[in-house]
């Protein structure tokens, strides 16, 4: 029941979006380029540091040619993300010595029901996502961040381990960036609700959301190697 009222959520999160913006989009301001453009400079460096020699890459969704939703509950909201996605590349030192051998032992399982959950957990470590969105009103997640298990990651606002995970892959991670007020959790809704200071439809970035799914030991390693106090250089305030 949680999980249809999260996708419930998460739809309504992002409809008066795409509603709003089917009707009427339009080119940013100098200034709200300039603000777009720090952020994709700073992000794209950061996301350059997934990238591994065991992974292959896939640029899935870039902003280049944005166009502003106005809308009347954030400062700045795109019709652009990033997203990106990695799949282990067969003749990696990964594959080789971590997944492999799982997969040898697969072959080996006689019982159906064992070795299709040994299969889909040797399919996990194969697979990773992320996703940036930008000036989130609301953070759709499952449960309330807990501050007893946040990695306590430096420079991030929380970092949350969700039990939701639309990419049937892994495990899910949020990571959410705030130079604002601090936001709330609504429990009816199941959401982080977040405050912003500057009016609708000023060239500022606020916030900011990082959504990792797949392999637990890939996420837990970038979120050990990452400098993500960079993020922050992102916002502005």
């Amino acid at each position: 029941m949680r999980v249809r009222i999260f996708r419930l959520v998460l739809l309504c999160a992002f409809a008066s979006v795409a509603l709003f913006g089917f009707y009427y989009k339009r080119k940013p301001t100098p200034d709200e380029e300039r603000a777009v453009a720090r952020y994709t400079q700073v992000m794209n460096k950061v996301l350059d540091r997934f990238r591994s020699p065991d992974w292959d890459e896939t640029i899935d969704a870039t902003i280049e040619h944005p166009m502003v939703n106005p809308m009347l509950d954030r400062p700045l909201d795109l019709d652009e993300l990033l997203q990106r996605t990695y799949q282990v590349r067969p003749d990696s030192k990964r594959y080789q010595t971590l997944i492999a051998p799982r997969l040898q032992k697969v072959t080996q399982i006689k019982d159906p029901t064992e070795k299709h959950l040994q299969r889909a957990l040797a399919e996990d470590l194969m697979h990773l996502q992320l996703q940036v969105h930008l000036n989130m009103l609301v953070v759709p997640m499952i449960t309330a961040p807990d501050p007893k298990r946040d990695l306590k990651i430096p420079g991030a606002t929380f970092v949350h381990q969700d039990r939701n995970n639309p990419f049937n892959h892994g495990v899910a991670y949020i990571l959410f960036f705030s130079n604002g007020k601090p936001g709330r959790w609504d429990e009816t809704n199941s959401v982080y609700r977040n405050v912003f200071v500057h009016p609708p439809n000023t060239p500022y970035i606020e916030n900011l959301e990082i959504r990792i799914y797949g392999a637990e030991d890939r996420i837990k390693q970038l979120l050990r190697t990452i400098d993500w106090k960079q993020v922050n250089s992102a916002l502005t305030m």
